[in-house]
């Protein structure tokens, strides 16, 4: 699992010796959190910084190519040794005289491998190359070049302007931790080495008791089993576009790549929470007589075919489980639209077209989900999590974060409620601790005081109060 240190400190005050990335590496390794890597994500932007566009002229051996002039600061000397502009052929048509752009100059290697030289385009020199915020990987919008801001310093390192400077620690997650895999189960257990408060503060959900979700959709669970709860919130009047910046950088540091702002949301709350969400379009699942949709998670048939996201068309197992909708097809069981815990379909996907939205938040059987996964080789950020088990008890909780989050990037408004399946709601599980066993099996004078001052940093009630634990 990938950790941005930029996205924990938003999450946990971090003291200052967890600053030190070879201290906290070590620290990581001694509570059984493996660093399998870490990376320092802002090197790559290494000869990349704000220019100033001073001239903008057409190519006189292309129609759709400029030739443009670029002040970079003091980063281009001519003879003289004084600061000089660049020339650069530029093929983008959203910029006037005067912009603000990221400029990557000789030798800069931008994020995908892409290597800049000089180079003739159409006959005409170009020292460098003008960006789009998608060429370095800060955004998924190609349609141009990003302009910057009109304040921004020329010559500064784009790294350095935009705040992409990150530390990035690749860990190794044990199968017995689940809790580690998101970015607010790592913030509670460094909080917990470093005896540090969490600072996360999640987003405010607002709904429209215009329309209600019972009223758009109802939820089977044909076993309990395989699905001991499914959620399911109604969003409408989305507009589908590009994610934020902020949005963007964390899905890239953790590892994927932005697609639009409704997919990236449920992605972020993956990464952030470790709950798995999948987005239907809701326009696309067939309705009853008084217009709801029906959700049906079940077994899949033997033999059963259906095509995940990736365009492949799957042949299914009794021993996997689907989401099926209700009201299509002549099965009283319903056309499968996502293979449960591992990926969505490909006729029920967010568009471009998408404005209605029926968002997933569930728990699914981890040795079915992961047999699913191995039979079909078949492997995604999602499985990978209910594998190792999603809490029953947050799916709901974390339903409300993403759904306030998909309304603040897209503009829709979520309908009032949700469709709970909860059949068999799990309760807390109490432990027994004897603090004196604890100690033996340490072979460390922990004091009672430290036992439950750890234990409710990683989230556990402890009961008695701090200090009165029995020592037996």
């Amino acid at each position: 699992m990938l950790v941005s240190m930029k996205w924990l400190k938003t999450m946990v005050d971090l003291p200052a010796e967890a600053l030190d990335i070879k201290y906290l590496s070590d620290r990581f390794d001694m509570t059984g959190t493996g660093v399998e890597g870490i990376e320092q994500s802002g090197a790559s932007f290494d000869n990349i910084v704000v220019g100033h566009i001073l001239t903008r002229d057409k190519h006189p051996n292309a129609d759709t190519l400029w030739v443009t002039t670029v002040d970079v600061g003091e980063h281009n000397l001519g003879e003289d040794g004084q600061p000089e502009p660049l020339q650069i052929v530029c093929g983008a048509q959203n910029f006037v005289a005067g912009d603000k752009v990221p400029v990557a100059m000789v030798g800069a290697e931008l994020p995908g491998g892409i290597k800049i030289k000089k180079s003739k385009l159409r006959g005409i020199a170009s020292c460098g190359m003008n960006c789009s915020g998608r060429e370095l990987g800060v955004s998924n919008d190609h349609e141009g070049l990003l302009i910057l801001p009109a304040d921004a310093p020329v010559g500064m390192s784009i790294a350095d302007y935009l705040e992409i400077g990150d530390v990035i620690f690749d860990l190794e997650i044990t199968p017995n931790r689940p809790d580690c895999m998101s970015m607010l189960g790592m913030a509670r257990e460094v909080g917990a080495i470093f005896d540090a408060d969490m600072t996360y503060e999640p987003p405010v959900l607002v709904e429209d008791a215009s329309e209600k979700a019972a009223d758009l959709v109802k939820v089977t669970i044909d076993d309990e089993q395989r699905c001991p709860r499914y959620t399911a919130r109604i969003l409408k009047g989305a507009k589908i576009g590009p994610s934020p910046e902020w949005l963007v950088e964390r899905i890239v540091a953790a590892g994927a790549r932005p697609i639009n702002n409704i997919v990236d949301a449920t992605n972020y709350i993956l990464f952030e929470l470790g709950q798995p969400l999948h987005a239907f379009d809701l326009d696309k699942l067939a309705k009853d007589a008084g217009g709801r949709a029906h959700i049906v998670v079940r077994k899949a048939h033997e033999g059963e075919q259906f095509t995940t996201l990736d365009e492949v068309e799957r042949v299914l197992t009794a021993d996997m489980t689907v989401i099926a909708d209700g009201n299509a097809g002549s099965d009283e069981g319903g056309i499968p639209v996502a293979l449960a815990g591992v990926m969505g379909g490909l006729d029920s996907e967010i568009d471009d077209d998408t404005v209605n939205i029926l968002l997933e938040s569930a728990t699914f059987d981890s040795g079915c989900t992961s047999r699913t996964s191995r039979n079909l080789q078949l492997f995604s950020e999602s499985s990978a999590r209910f594998e190792r088990g999603v809490n029953a008890a947050t799916v709901d909780e974390f339903s409300r974060y993403a759904a306030a989050l998909m309304a603040e990037v897209s503009g829709a408004i979520v309908c009032e409620g949700v469709v709970d399946a909860y059949p068999a709601p799990v309760e807390p599980i109490e432990l027994t601790l004897r603090p004196n066993r604890l100690r033996a099996m340490l072979g460390a004078p922990i004091s009672n005081e430290e036992i439950a001052r750890i234990l409710r940093r990683l989230g556990c009630v402890v009961e008695p109060a701090a200090g009165e634990l029995a020592d037996a």
